[in-house]
């Protein structure tokens, strides 16, 4: 490399707090008798640690993987987007976009002031609770 290069880094969730997240998730599931799969992905979109309560549909696995990655992919609560697809069905077609709630991003502080790390998504139950279970979990990364 010359001297007029440089190099990005990018900060990411560690796979210690990422399955920190993911308990604070699944203990708010047991207290509602939910049983969900739960998903954590680095700022790329890659799964750093993913669980499955005992009893969540099967389909919720790669449900709560896809919605973790597309959130990491937009960086933005996919639950925006779910209420913007009610008037513009298009949003459901862009690639990589699942236009539902329970996904929200990680960051190390407040949005556009600090890192990207990742994202948490919660499947297998109704997009209400999905979402509030994905957003105690980001509530607990920011503590």
């Amino acid at each position: 490399m010359t001297g007029n290069q440089s190099l990005l880094t990018e900060r990411s969730i560690d796979a210690q707090t990422a399955t920190r997240l993911i308990e604070v998730a699944e203990d708010g599931a047991r207290e509602i008798g939910a049983r969900v799969s739960i998903a954590v992905v680095d700022h790329g979109g890659h799964l750093v640690a993913f669980r499955r309560m005992d009893g969540a549909y099967p389909g919720s696995i790669e449900a709560s993987i896809g919605k973790a990655r597309s959130c990491a992919g937009f960086r933005t609560p996919l639950a925006q987007f779910g209420k913007m697809a009610e008037h513009q069905s298009w949003l459901g077609n862009l690639p990589g976009l699942i236009p539902l709630g329970g996904a929200v991003p990680l960051w190390t502080g407040e949005p556009n002031e600090s890192d990207f790390v990742g994202a948490v998504s919660v499947s297998g139950h109704t997009e209400d609770t999905e979402q509030q279970l994905a957003e105690r979990a980001a509530q607990a990364f920011r503590v």
